[in-house]
């Protein structure tokens, strides 16, 4: 059996953060794909990201699909939660999808900040 993986963008946590920065997510929203536990829990999240758990993307794309002027950078723990709703949307037509690279986990090891509420 042959598999095709979809070619998903990637960005590295300095260089979100250097967006965050830079346009203070003018221009991207950042979407946590974790459970509320894990949003909320000991990992914390990412300052303004908007928790959309992975079972509740395919609810949402009419969400997604209503602002194909900003780019969605998606975040989990390790960034394969998030890899699969990138490549989920990239299905139904949502094309400006980012994964962040090694997700929560990378994000702490890069020694960037968190929030916990």
């Amino acid at each position: 059996m042959i598999m095709f993986f979809r070619k998903i963008d990637e960005i590295n946590p300095a260089d979100l953060a250097s967006r965050i920065e830079d346009d203070g997510g003018d221009n991207f929203i950042i979407v946590d794909v974790r459970e509320p536990q894990e949003y909320y829990g000991d990992m914390g999240h990412i300052r303004n990201s908007k928790l959309i758990p992975l079972t509740e993307i395919r609810d949402k794309v009419d969400e997604f699909s209503k602002t194909p002027e900003k780019e969605f950078v998606f975040v989990c723990a390790s960034g394969e939660r998030s890899y699969f709703a990138c490549s989920f949307l990239k299905d139904q037509g949502i094309v400006n999808v980012r994964n962040l690279r090694g997700g929560m986990v990378q994000w702490h090891l890069s020694g960037l900040e968190v929030e916990y509420e």
